[in-house]
């Protein structure tokens, strides 16, 4: 019998690695202690292997996704059962009511496994915004349930472990996202000036802030940069400027490479949950960061200018036009805060603290 098994749970793709949330799961997965295997709904590439196991879906559907969840929940059992202790990760990077039903099934069939709910984000404040409120009432409340019930409930920052304080009345564990950086990024692929935006667009914030980019300050800008670039990658989008590069879903290597590069990461997010990724992975890698107190909130910053904070339109051109006017003086200062950033979000060091500081609920 093995002493410690660990099952990671996540209702989108992480392998391939292709956005934020994947790149914090793999991360984690990465650096997670005793024997582990990782359970994905993908409809992107089905992989299984000894630490992977995909149900594979032939779209991208919440109904498919629900449908599937008994084969999901039989697969966690069958790798879990024989285990002296058991410990179950939910990645909440998706709709709450997959998380909820997975917690409820496993907890019946497997009483005496730890579950731990990892909290990408607060789900009920962005169906809050995006969703019908019969929608929103649902997740509110299936989400108070999930968290009052599992075994440990963490968060990505002290501002959201306040705001889910405030809105459930639950203390959680900080576990900051956090990555691993390979910052060997070779020559320029896009042999342009470019601003660079990540996110896929079928995601309502990331549609917000792509349309804003090019709707408003990519045509002010090209008066005075005629040649300048703004380059999207993510997937879903399906849209033509004559500016825009659309670099659909890259490798982790390809998008790390398109961000060292690029002028600027510009994130003019209004609305949004949880820490960003795109911009971690940003100053991880020594490049300029523009974004809104939104986009950035949750982000411990070294110093300011760069990354530069704006909050109206009128300060965004500005600023983009100062970095063009100045890029090797303000890439200097980005790069001399990179190694900062590393350590403050190295995956490999808040693991390690997490688990020392948590111990007993684990092993």
């Amino acid at each position: 019998m093995t002493e410690v098994k660990t099952a990671f749970v996540a209702f989108f793709p992480v392998i391939p690695n292709n956005m934020g949330s994947s790149t914090v799961v793999n991360s984690r997965f990465k650096y997670w202690p005793s024997e582990k295997k990782l359970f994905q709904l993908s409809h992107l590439k089905k992989i299984n292997n000894s630490k992977i196991k995909t149900i594979f879906l032939k779209k991208e559907s919440p109904i498919l996704k629900i449908l599937l969840l008994p084969k999901l929940i039989l697969e966690i059992y069958l790798y879990l059962k024989n285990s002296k202790k058991k410990i179950i990760i939910i990645e909440g990077a998706s709709w709450v009511f997959y998380s909820f039903i997975v917690f409820v099934a496993l907890k019946l069939i497997l009483s005496k496994t730890k579950i731990v709910y990892i909290s990408h984000s607060i789900e009920s404040e962005i169906r809050k915004k995006y969703s019908n409120i019969l929608i929103y009432f649902f997740t509110f409340f299936l989400e108070k349930l999930l968290l009052k019930n599992v075994d440990l409930v963490t968060s990505v920052s002290k501002k959201e472990r306040k705001k889910i304080k405030k809105l459930h009345n639950i203390n959680t564990i900080l576990y900051p996202n956090s990555v691993t950086i390979d910052s060997r990024v070779g020559n320029k692929l896009i042999h342009y000036e470019y601003i660079y935006y990540s996110g896929s667009y079928l995601y309502k914030p990331n549609k917000y802030a792509i349309d804003y980019l090019n709707q408003r300050i990519m045509p002010i800008l090209l008066k005075e940069i005629p040649k300048l670039k703004l380059v999207i990658t993510g997937g879903g989008l399906n849209l033509n400027y004559p500016w825009l590069i659309n670099k659909n879903i890259v490798s982790k290597k390809n998008l790390y490479n398109i961000i060292y590069h690029s002028l600027c990461l510009c994130v003019p997010l209004k609305f949004g949950s949880g820490t960003r990724i795109k911009i971690i992975e940003a100053l991880c890698l020594g490049t300029t960061v523009i974004s809104t107190q939104k986009g950035i909130e949750g982000i411990e910053l070294k110093k300011k200018n760069p990354p530069f904070i704006f909050d109206k339109e009128k300060e965004v051109i500005k600023i983009i036009k100062f970095i063009i006017k100045n890029k090797s003086v303000v890439k200097k200062k980005s790069l001399s805060q990179k190694k900062y950033y590393i350590t403050k979000y190295s995956m490999k060091v808040i693991t390690e603290g997490f688990l020392k500081k948590n111990f007993k609920y684990f092993f």
